[in-house]
């Protein structure tokens, strides 16, 4: 099932005027850092900004991952990172479901955010509807 990731990191934002909302302040300097290791990994890497926040969309193996990034707090330096698997239902889309490379992707994120040296990270592990399991 999903993963909610919290961590602070100081930042200096140069162009806050490129950023639809609050939330979206800082996103893309986070994916930025975890940039190279996603893509190296994963197929169809796409990544751009919705106005609740950054997000870095990509495949592998039959499974469809996100890496949502959300600023709780750019003054403090506060993100949260949603990680989410979802696989392909016939007819109806797509359902979030556990898969076992989401533990992958999972360590290859905190991996890349302790690279980075943030601060207070914190991994929570939850529900399809992001509530703690």
């Amino acid at each position: 099932m999903p993963y909610i990731i919290n961590f602070s990191k100081p930042l200096t934002i140069i162009n806050r005027e490129q950023n639809i909302n609050d939330c979206c302040i800082g996103g893309d300097i986070v994916l930025t850092q975890l940039h190279p290791c996603l893509q190296e990994r994963y197929d169809d890497y796409q990544t751009n900004q919705e106005d609740w926040g950054w997000f870095a969309w990509f495949k592998r193996s039959g499974i469809n991952f996100a890496v949502d990034v959300y600023t709780n707090d750019e003054a403090a330096g506060s993100f949260q990172i949603y990680l989410t698997s979802r696989k392909r239902q016939f007819l109806f889309g797509s359902k979030i479901q556990d898969a076992p490379e989401l533990e992958t992707l999972r360590a290859l994120v905190v991996t890349g955010l302790q690279i980075w040296q943030v601060d207070q990270l914190k991994v929570l592990h939850v529900n399809a509807t992001y509530q703690p399991d």
